[in-house]
Order: C-alpha cells, then structure tokens, then sequence
C-alpha cells in the first residue's frame, strides 16, 4: 500500500521570499554606490539657496623656487572674492619692496630673513590686508601639482627663439697659386632653435614650469603676464567643475608637499566655497599685473595702482587695515 506524502509548499514559498529580499538589497546597495544621494550638509553646493559668507578671506601669497631649501624668486598674490564668484592673481616681482616688523625690503629679502610668512605678511600690510596663507612650491612640488590636475591650458602668443652660435666645420673652394683648392676652415654660424611654439597648447608640469621661469628678455611684465594667464587658465580651464573628491587630493598634496601654514581644517572649512564658485562660474579667475617705479634697486608700488588692486579684490581702500 502506498503512502501519500505531506506536501511542503509553504517552505519554498518563504525560500522564494527570502531569496528576493536579499537580492533587492543587493541590488539597492549596488545603486546607492553608482548614483550616491547627495549630501544635505552645510557643505553641499547643490543647494539652491546655498551662498557663500561675505566675511570669508581666503588672501594668499603664492610663491616659486627652484630648489626646496631656496628662497623663492616668484610670487603672486591670490585673492579669492567667493561671495563674488571671483578669483584674481597678481602676480609680483621679487624686488617689490615691502614692511614687515618695522623694516622695510624685497619680498626676496624678507623671505630670506623671517621666512615665508615675511612677504606673505610684507605684501598685507603694503597694501593694508590680511594676507591669511602662504605657499610656497619648489620645482618639484610645483610639478606634481600640476600633473596631478591634468596638464595646463597654454597660448603662446608668439615662437620663443634662441639664437646659438655653433662652430662647425665648412668646406670652401679657394685660390693657390692660380689654381682652385678645396680646404676645410672652422667658422662660427648662428642657428635658431624654437623653444616654445606659437599657438594654444597643453602643457605638463615640467614643460609648464620651464615656460613660466624661461628669461624671455622682453620685460618684467610680459614674463608676469605669463605667469598670470597661467594661473588663470589653470583654475578656469582644470578646475572648473573638479569633484570634491579631487580637490581633496590637491589640497592633500600642496600641504605634504610644499612649505605652508594650511593644514587640513583650513581646507575643510573652505571646500564649500571653492566647490560652489569652481560650479557655479564660467571663468571664475581674471589676473592682474600691478605698476610703480624703480628706485634703489627696489620696484615701488604705485599708490594708484594699490586703490586698482583693491577694487580687483574689492576691498574698498578706506575700509582696508
């Protein structure tokens, strides 16, 4: 006789349940991962109502050398106006002349006297602001920063020329004795090497640094000028929309890597501003190339020219410390 067994339905049905709900929260996982909410901090810059400080100065002296243990031979200074969506650099020469501590000299000078936070604080009280930071790049430092975001956005307005004398050897045909002769003379020729082409570029980190420091020899201004469309294009060309994330990591590099007073909670108390401008504006970043007069060795600022460095940064003059 046979035995009719008891069926079990019930317990697939819970297996096929069971089986689904993990798959469901597998696959929510996977989603949250691709697509992440966005944050809802007083961080976020997808907030619409979202508007950065007034009060916020982010005034910082920006300096270049060649080697990690020498003073620095270029400067320039940044202003960041986020409530205004604007960045300026100013680039300055290093024979501008500054007080600090009651003295008076170069920027170079009060580098190699009291350090980096000698000019930063020289060119504050020239011009009668708070220069908060300073950083300082050397060679290599300035290299990795710049390859880390990708290389720079460069239009060379015209062929840079060096001219070389080379001695070489030349055959001639000459006359002895009524009779034709070649013979073999060592002259000197001058040969013309393209050193920088004309035209819109991209340049890495080590091509970069060899332009902006490159003795162009037509002028103080045009090699300042350089330097400034180069930190313009930098910021509105490969930092315009870069992900927090990112960010981050350069600011992560510039504080391990160069000479500075930012540590990492300057940077985090600021990543929101930075975020919004760099998202919100076109081309955030405009340069400026300050005027004066030589004297004694020594560039002097003119003191129209300090109200026109105002106004970029929109500081007015009677408010300015």
């Amino acid at each position: 006789m046979s035995v009719r067994r008891k069926s079990n339905w019930y317990i697939y049905l819970i297996a096929l349940i069971v089986s689904f709900a993990g798959l469901g929260l597998f696959v929510a996982g996977i989603w949250s991962t691709i697509f992440p909410e966005e944050d809802d901090s007083s961080y976020s810059v997808s907030k619409a109502d979202y508007r950065p400080s007034a009060d916020i100065n982010l005034t910082s002296l920006l300096m270049l050398s060649d080697m990690k243990a020498a003073a620095p031979k270029y400067y320039m200074l940044m202003n960041y106006q986020p409530r205004n969506e604007v960045i300026v650099f100013i680039p300055l020469q290093e024979n501008m002349k500054v007080p600090y501590k009651g003295a008076e000299g170069s920027l170079y000078e009060m580098y190699e006297n009291f350090g980096a936070i000698g000019p930063a604080k020289g060119i504050g009280e020239l011009l009668g602001v708070d220069c908060v930071h300073y950083v300082k790049f050397d060679r290599l430092s300035f290299i990795d920063f710049v390859d880390m975001g990708g290389s720079v956005y460069v239009n060379v307005p015209a062929d840079i020329i060096e001219k070389e004398t080379r001695s070489i050897l030349k055959k001639e045909i000459v006359e002895v004795d009524g009779e034709e002769q070649e013979v073999t003379r060592q002259v000197n020729e001058v040969f013309e090497n393209v050193i920088y082409k004309e035209g819109s570029q991209y340049m890495d980190g080590e091509t970069l640094y060899g332009y902006i420091t490159y003795d162009f020899k037509r002028g103080v201004d045009y090699s300042l000028a350089v330097q400034g469309s180069m930190a313009m294009n930098m910021v509105n060309k490969n930092f315009r929309g870069i992900s927090s994330t990112q960010m981050q990591s350069l600011a992560e590099s510039i504080i391990r890597s160069t000479e500075t007073d930012i540590v990492l909670d300057d940077y985090t108390s600021i990543q929101a501003v930075l975020s919004y401008t760099t998202t919100n504006s076109i081309n955030p970043c405009e340069y400026y190339i300050p005027y004066g007069e030589a004297d004694g060795g020594y560039f002097i600022l003119s003191d129209n020219c300090k109200a026109t460095m105002l106004g970029r940064m929109s500081i007015k003059a009677d408010t300015a410390k």
